[in-house]
């Protein structure tokens, strides 16, 4: 994770030194912004170091936050994604709902300031999402889980999932995301139900951007 007291020099020297030592393979970053991945990138470029080769950053149907910027830049550098978080905490599996989190769950036992307090999920834009997951679950023969993970595996530059499991059933079913596809309009529902608000400046430069014509037939 970002260091705003460590130079990103002094940080990405650290870590060429451990790839060179043949102590780490790979290289990678876990919660920048596309700022600080153009300083690492620069600073390999300018000194030599080793280069990032992966991000590890909270991506789901519930938080999409990284595509304004974050996305975008990973993908223009090569980087591959490794989301954590996918099913936000528990929320995208179907066992929450409007009445409030199960006792022993995450989610009821966060701190009212931690990402996944109930306090910031219960918002009537998440339970349009995981209401329509649940529909789309239903239709497709799978579990609410299963739908959440898929749906991120079709997204741009994903390397990974993390996934996070408290007993073996649980892995299971996030195994089950895999070997099937969602259908082009289960896919166009949730990226509509699910698509963040526009935002300043990126509404912005994204309508101002020139665009190829498509080609005469």
């Amino acid at each position: 994770m970002w260091d705003a007291l460590t130079p990103i020099e002094e940080t990405m020297a650290a870590l060429t030194d451990l790839v060179r030592q043949g102590k780490v393979r790979y290289i990678g970053a876990s919660n920048f912004v596309g700022w600080h991945l153009m300083s690492a990138e620069m600073a390999a470029a300018l000194q030599g170091f080793e280069r990032f080769v992966s991000l590890q950053p909270q991506y789901s149907l519930i938080e999409r936050g990284l595509e304004r910027e974050i996305g975008p830049a990973a993908e223009a550098l090569g980087l591959g994604l490794i989301p954590w978080a996918p099913l936000a905490q528990g929320m995208l599996t179907g066992k929450y709902d409007r009445s409030g989190p199960q006792a022993g769950t995450r989610i009821a036992e966060s701190s009212p300031t931690a990402v996944e307090a109930w306090e910031r999920r219960n918002v009537e834009r998440n339970w349009r999402i995981v209401d329509a997951v649940g529909e789309i679950a239903a239709q497709a023969g799978r579990t609410p889980a299963q739908v959440a993970i898929n749906w991120l595996l079709a997204r741009p530059a994903i390397a990974a999932p993390i996934v996070g499991a408290r007993h073996v059933g649980q892995l299971e079913d996030s195994l089950g995301a895999v070997g099937w596809r969602l259908q082009p309009e289960q896919l166009a529902r949730l990226d509509e139900v699910s698509t963040p608000p526009p935002e300043h400046p990126y509404d912005f430069i994204a309508e101002s951007q020139r665009r190829l014509k498509p080609a005469a037939s």
